[in-house]
């Protein structure tokens, strides 16, 4: 999919779901270059501004269309109750726009994209789970202080070259 039928798709979502939800706000919806996640709803601290993001790498139109519904309803919970999470607020709004209620979906990324991004592989070294990173963070500088998620066994981290 290229970048523009994604954001038709998205913005041909906002109008449905200012059809069903009245009082919907206006909000503009942008790409993001992120890689590990499909969208986000931005709420401005400062101003009170709201923005949608969906990734321009999501590969399949119905995962757009989850997306951006996903995104709408934290938009919807946000304007009427404040509310911010995957709480019983946001399922609700969830399942009027026609959305799964859950908090995430299945990986619909385009895996060129990801594999791309990753900077760091993180592997348990009793049970060999993985995760990988981007940054630099404090899991991947001190990995001691960490144990691995289902196990908790020792981590070792591995940087992985640049594939460009």
């Amino acid at each position: 999919m290229t970048p523009a039928d994604i954001l038709a798709i998205a913005l041909s979502e906002q109008v449905r779901a200012r059809g069903i939800l009245a009082g919907l706000g206006p909000c503009p919806i942008n790409l993001s270059r992120a890689t590990t996640l499909f969208g986000s709803f931005l709420v401005d601290q400062s101003d009170g501004s709201i923005e949608i993001r969906i990734s321009k790498h999501i590969i399949d139109a119905s995962h757009v269309r989850e997306t951006a519904r996903h995104e709408l309803a934290h938009q919807a919970a946000w304007e009427r109750y404040s509310d911010m999470g995957h709480g019983a607020l946001w399922q609700t709004m969830a399942s009027y726009l026609g959305c799964r209620p859950v908090s995430c979906t299945e990986d619909a990324l385009d895996p060129a994209a990801i594999l791309g991004s990753q900077r760091y592989v993180i592997t348990c070294k009793r049970c060999g789970w993985t995760i990988s990173r981007q940054k630099r963070s404090k899991l991947v500088t001190r990995t001691s202080r960490y144990g691995c998620a289902k196990c908790r066994g020792p981590l070792r981290v591995e940087e992985v070259a640049a594939s460009n």
